[in-house]
């Protein structure tokens, strides 16, 4: 079998990043990653992928019994076709699914196609991601052009920030167990809940955190 002559990585961040802002349709990316991954040919980066937990609202929509165990595929971009050997961007995200990231630790992948870029989430499908629910939502740009999000930490903030239209936002999702074994599945694995001492989130909870305490079954 003939090898990709691409190379499959994970990277400094800011690579993905600058790649959002040169080619991404949002021209923004976030500040906080749990992984990122860059496609290289001869050394140079091609396409790039940021996962981070989503918002908590979020997260628990799509997985109420452990919205720590959801990642989300905050970013995926490339540069155009022209400039890169890879023909299709699912080939290296399918192989992140599979083997790059700990899926015991997180069990459920979400993300979204943006029909105001015109996405219809074909790589998602070829991926294996099932669409799920979807929304209307208003589009705001800062005065640079890029797009962001109004929201917080779960509040609301418009400041520098102006609508453009609205456009709807398609969920896609990816589990590694059934829906309401998450728990388990993240405790087979070896991952279980630890509390913080000292620590409240904000909603006046005890704070926690997920670690390892053993090798994977």
């Amino acid at each position: 079998m003939k090898k990709p002559a691409y190379l499959l990585q994970r990277c400094d961040p800011q690579l993905v990043v600058d790649l959002c802002y040169a080619y991404h349709g949002y021209k923004s990316a976030g500040s906080i990653f749990t992984y990122a991954f860059g496609v290289f040919e001869k050394g140079k980066i091609v396409a790039g992928y940021l996962w981070s937990p989503p918002a908590p609202g979020a997260a628990k929509s799509v997985c109420p019994e452990c919205p720590q165990g959801v990642l989300a595929l905050s970013r995926m971009v490339a540069v155009p076709k022209d400039l890169r050997e890879l023909n299709h961007v699912s080939k290296p995200l399918r192989k992140q699914m599979r083997t790059e990231i700990d899926r015991g630790r997180w069990p459920v992948l979400i993300t979204y196609s943006d029909s105001s870029l015109g996405h219809s989430g074909h790589v998602y499908k070829c991926s294996g991601w099932s669409k799920t629910s979807s929304a209307r939502r208003a589009i705001y740009l800062t005065q640079s052009g890029s797009r962001k999000s109004p929201y917080r930490n779960g509040v609301m903030n418009k400041n520098g920030l102006e609508r453009s239209g609205y456009t709807t936002i398609q969920r896609w999702e990816h589990w590694a167990c059934l829906p309401g074994k998450v728990v388990q599945h993240m405790q087979v694995s070896g991952w279980v809940r630890e509390p913080i001492p000292g620590k409240r989130w904000r909603s006046g909870n005890p704070a926690f955190r997920y670690v390892k305490t053993k090798e994977e079954a």
